[in-house]
C-alpha cells in the first residue's frame, strides 16, 4: 500500500492545511455590511403606489473588515457590485410600514440593466394591514456575470399602495470566487 505522506512530517502537513484554509477564508470569501443613515422611523423613505422605485441606501455606516482582498466594495452607494463569475448571497433588511388601506404587498428585485434587466423578483405580503410595521428580510443567492459586473445591480421596490421604508441595510457575502 502506498504511503501518500512519504517525505512530509506532521507539522509540514498541518502547515499546508492551515495555509489552504487561511487562503480560502481571506481571499475567496467574505462579506460587507452597508447601513443607510438617512431614512429612519422619524424620517422614512416614501414609496408611491404602483411605482418602480430605487430603494435608497447611502451606505452611511459600512463594515468591510471581512471582505475579500480583491473586492474594492460590495456596494458603492448606488449598486451592488459584482465580478464576472462570482456568486454572492445578498440580504436586504428594512422596516416596511404600509400607510394606505390598500397596501397589501410589495415587490423587491435587482436590475442589472443591459439586455438582462430584472432579476430575483419577490413578492412580500402584508397580512397585518395598514399602520403595522413589518420587517423585510429579502435574501437571495445570485451569480454575477459580465452584465452585472459592468452595470452593478440596483435594488428596486414597488408596492400596490403607499408605503414608508426605513432602517435599510444590505449585507453582501461572496460565496464563490470566479475561476
Amino acid at each position: 500500500m502506498a504511503d501518500y505522506n512519504s517525505g512530509y512530517t506532521g507539522p509540514q502537513i498541518d502547515a499546508a492545511i492551515a495555509l489552504a484554509q487561511t487562503s480560502l477564508q481571506t481571499v475567496d470569501t467574505g462579506w460587507g455590511d452597508y447601513v443607510d443613515t438617512v431614512y429612519t422611523s422619524g424620517s422614512p423613505f416614501l414609496v408611491s403606489a404602483d411605482t418602480d422605485t430605487v430603494l435608497p441606501n447611502n451606505a452611511g455606516t459600512v463594515i468591510e473588515t471581512q471582505k475579500p482582498a480583491d473586492v474594492t466594495t460590495f456596494y458603492n452607494g448606488a449598486q451592488i457590485t459584482g465580478r464576472n463569475g462570482d456568486s454572492i448571497l445578498a440580504t436586504i433588511d428594512a422596516i416596511l410600514l404600509p400607510t394606505g388601506a390598500g397596501t397589501t404587498f410589495v415587490e423587491l428585485w435587482f436590475d442589472i440593466g443591459g439586455g438582462i434587466g430584472t432579476l430575483y423578483k419577490r413578492i412580500i405580503s402584508f397580512p397585518k394591514g395598514v399602520g403595522v410595521a413589518r420587517p423585510l428580510n429579502y435574501t437571495t443567492a445570485a451569480y454575477t456575470l459580465n452584465t452585472w459586473e459592468a452595470n452593478g445591480a440596483t435594488v428596486y421596490i414597488r408596492a400596490n399602495g403607499p408605503l414608508s421604508v426605513y432602517d435599510i441595510r444590505y449585507v453582501i457575502t461572496r460565496t464563490h470566487k470566479a475561476r
